[in-house]
């Protein structure tokens, strides 16, 4: 809630008299007054989002078909929305990213009996997909990646991680009970993308892909300014790469980009976003890594040019001070972290591997408690850095 909608508060009310003539508008004033009363309560006392049902599944056998359960939810205006029958919504033919929206109505006044009856307004709610969040209020009941116009609509295998065609309900904002225990300032999506000749050796993705899934768990739970953050497994580098606060490109050997990787990397980071660069190093030398190379290359097709962290760099102040980056998952040699501009976006590139450390290894050993939260802390100042660079380049805007 901004200070322009608390001028809309209501501080003043009709005090009733003996022998005072209610019409219409008296009677209108004084409700609004309450109903005014009770939206501002709902919004300051626990926010807008879902009270409980409206979970979203998919048909049975699984079409363009999705079924919203009964619940209740409160819009970012504080009205109330109820849902009391299941209700079916075909998306028809729309595919690409899709938000599926519940949003309050309000009928037009009409009378339930003859003409002496009075007139009632009902409140109704309204369900749409779009390709983009409104700015008009709503409320997310969930979201998915269509790949084609006929493709099927899926429950998620995977809650936290759903695949094209599942329906992602990582983003839906729970109101007052149901709500965490702290709701989120923000929301953060991180993107992790592989390449390099060893694209493909799973068990070299899953190191990266559980790191990256552990330490947005910990910011889940663990973010000082509350943080939801979510993780998208084997991105490709192609249009959509907007839609995330962080792109993680791992290296797993040389690589070379193809010409529409290379203009989404671009644009990408053109448009605002923070790119960061890491070569696993687990089962690889510590020195003469072919990724590094790579990662070279690249960034001077870009024009960028990386300089280490200087000291009170944002990277290393928000939310948690670091004198340094901490060590990651690499023990050998010097690692460091490296920063670049580029337009409005930012390239960070790491030789520390983080990725391994947030899943708990470090070279030739386990890594200790102590060194996994110093990196999940990092983590933190990651996103935190990559959701004000975001935040700068396009004021206003969301982030997920």
């Amino acid at each position: 809630m901004t200070k322009d909608d608390l001028k809309e508060f209501p501080t003043r009310r009709i005090e009733p008299v003996d022998g005072m003539a209610v019409t219409a508008a008296v009677w209108k004033e004084a409700h609004d007054y309450h109903l005014a009363q009770q939206r501002f309560h709902a919004l300051f006392g626990h926010g807008p989002g879902i009270v409980a049902g409206l979970e979203v599944v998919s048909s049975d056998p699984p079409d363009s078909t999705l079924y919203i359960m009964p619940g209740m939810a409160i819009d970012p205006n504080g009205e109330a929305i109820a849902v009391t029958e299941p209700v079916a919504y075909d998306v028809g033919t729309a595919h690409g990213l899709l938000y599926l929206l519940l949003n309050y109505e309000l009928s037009r006044p009409r009378s339930s009996g003859g003409p002496e009856e009075p007139l009632y307004v009902h409140a109704e709610f309204g369900i749409e997909v779009r390709p983009t969040l409104p700015d008009t209020p709503c409320v997310e009941l969930a979201r998915t990646k269509r790949a084609s116009r006929d493709s099927a609509l899926l429950n998620a295998q995977d809650a936290e991680h759903p695949g094209p065609n599942e329906i992602d309900l990582r983003f839906r904002s729970l109101h007052g009970s149901a709500a965490r225990t702290a709701l989120p300032a923000a929301t953060a999506t991180l993107a992790v993308c592989h390449v390099g000749s060893g694209k493909g050796d799973k068990s070299s993705e899953h190191v990266h892909e559980r790191g990256t899934t552990y330490l947005a768990r910990a910011l889940r739970s663990g973010h000082p300014d509350g943080l939801d953050a979510w993780v998208d497994l084997g991105v490709p580098l192609a249009p959509g790469l907007e839609n995330y606060t962080l792109v993680y490109l791992v290296g797993h050997g040389a690589f070379q980009l193809g010409r529409d990787e290379m203009n989404a990397v671009y644009t990408y980071v053109q448009g605002g976003g923070t790119l960061m660069f890491e070569g696993c190093r687990r089962g690889a030398p510590s020195d003469n890594l072919p990724a590094d190379a790579s990662f070279s290359d690249l960034l001077a097709s870009f024009g960028v040019s990386c300089q280490e962290l200087q000291p009170g760099d944002s990277l290393l102040v928000e939310p948690y001070l670091f004198g340094a980056p901490p060590p990651g998952f690499e023990t050998e040699g010097t690692p460091k972290v490296l920063v670049g501009a580029a337009a409005a976006g930012r390239v960070i590139w790491s030789t520390c591997d983080y990725g391994c450390l947030w899943q708990g290894e470090r070279r030739g050993r386990a890594a200790l408690r102590e060194e996994i939260r110093s990196a999940a802390e990092w983590g933190s100042n990651l996103i935190s850095y990559a959701l004000m660079q975001r935040r700068a380049a396009s004021p206003g805007s969301k982030t997920e």
